[in-house]
Formats: structure tokens, sequence, C-alpha cells
């Protein structure tokens, strides 16, 4: 039997294949390494990275509430006696109640209690239901003008002087709080003190401090 001729160049060529597949094999994994390498470091650079103990914030910013924005609708933590009473006529208040004591009257010279108070203003002025009721009465009278009476119920009954009386509601009127229920005319016994509305509170028939009365404060906005 006889050998096959040139047996080293069949090995020769044997290894050679086996060279090229192997070199193949380790470019092609260089490659991946290097491209994987280019994502990892392209990726870093444009991610936020998060640590697993990393505080994430719990504040949802939608749902912060917004504060120095004022908000003109009654509070609704205002008293019962906010809630029910409001100033007549502005907060120019140019008398007290004076509780029983005498007080001077520069018109007709001479000292007296005061039993309401007096809110500056001038003739023409809006004079607004203090309370929801019921009008007593309404009549002219020759010291203190256009005079209203209004019944609030509990026994509570407000005096309104010093209205022109033309311009006063019908005695029998349901009035709601804040409703017109005249224009400001004069008051004679009171005349050296300019215009104003003269209010008195009645409480079963006891003159009490109006203020006081409707829980009102001399700075209540």
């Amino acid at each position: 039997m006889k050998r096959p001729k040139y047996p080293n160049i069949y090995f020769a060529l044997f290894m050679a294949l086996i060279a090229i597949a192997v070199g193949t094999v380790v470019s092609i994994k260089s490659v991946k390494s290097k491209t994987a390498s280019t994502e990892s470091e392209t990726f870093r650079r444009v991610t936020v990275e998060w640590s697993d103990t990393a505080e994430i914030p719990e504040t949802d910013v939608a749902n912060v509430p917004v504060t120095g924005i004022p908000d003109e609708r009654q509070s609704e933590t205002a008293t019962e006696a906010e809630k029910q009473f409001l100033l007549p006529m502005g907060k120019d208040i140019i008398k007290d109640f004076s509780n029983g004591d005498m007080v001077r009257n520069e018109t007709m010279n001479d000292w007296r209690v005061h039993n309401g108070i007096d809110f500056g203003g001038s003739e023409g002025n809006t004079v607004s239901a203090a309370a929801d009721g019921v009008v007593l009465s309404c009549k002219n009278d020759e010291f203190w003008g256009g005079v209203t009476e209004i019944d609030c119920g509990g026994g509570m009954i407000i005096r309104y002087c010093g209205l022109n009386y033309e311009s006063c509601v019908k005695e029998g009127s349901q009035v709601c709080k804040g409703d017109k229920i005249g224009s400001l005319g004069s008051i004679p016994i009171e005349a050296a003190d300019g215009g104003h509305l003269h209010l008195e509170v009645e409480i079963n028939g006891k003159a009490v401090d109006p203020l006081e009365a409707m829980g009102i404060s001399y700075y209540t906005e």
C-alpha cells in the first residue's frame, strides 16, 4: 500500500483552517465587548442612576396647597353670631353705648344715658338690616327721625333711628340680613353730632350693647 503524496501539505492546510476559525471567534468576541462597553458608557452619560438606598421624594407637587391667595368667602369657622349679624352702615362708630352711664348730649345741652351706638354717615346712605327679622313698626318721630323696629326673634328687637321716613320698609315686611331697610335721614335730638345712624338693641325689653349682642367687633372686616 502506497502512502499518499504530500502528507505534510494536507496537515498544514488543516492547521491553517483551524487558526482562521479561532481568530474569527476571538475577533467577534472583541467587537462585542467593545460595543457593550461603548453602550454602557453612553447609557451612564444620559441616565440618572438611583441608589437602592436613595430617598425618593413623596411630595406630589400637584397636591401642594397654594397659599397667599385671598379668599373672600365667609369662613366656615365663623361664630354663629358672625353668621347672623352684620353692621348696618359701615364701621365708623362715632358714639358708643354708655351702659347706663350719663354722657353729654351736645344738642340738648344736658347729660343722659346713650342706649345705642352711632354710625357716622351722610344723608342718603343705605341702611341695611343687621339681621333677619320682621318689621314691627316704622314711624316718623319728632326727636329720632324715621324709626324702624325689627323683631329678630329670641326676644331681640333692633331699633334703627335717623332714617328718612319715606324710605323705610313697611310694617309687617320680612327682611333678611343685608337687605336695604331705608336711607339715612337726620336725628333732631342728636343733630349736633352730624349725620349718623343711631342703633339700639333690646333683649326681653332691656337695652343692651348692640355690638356685644350681635357678637361683632369694631375691627371686624
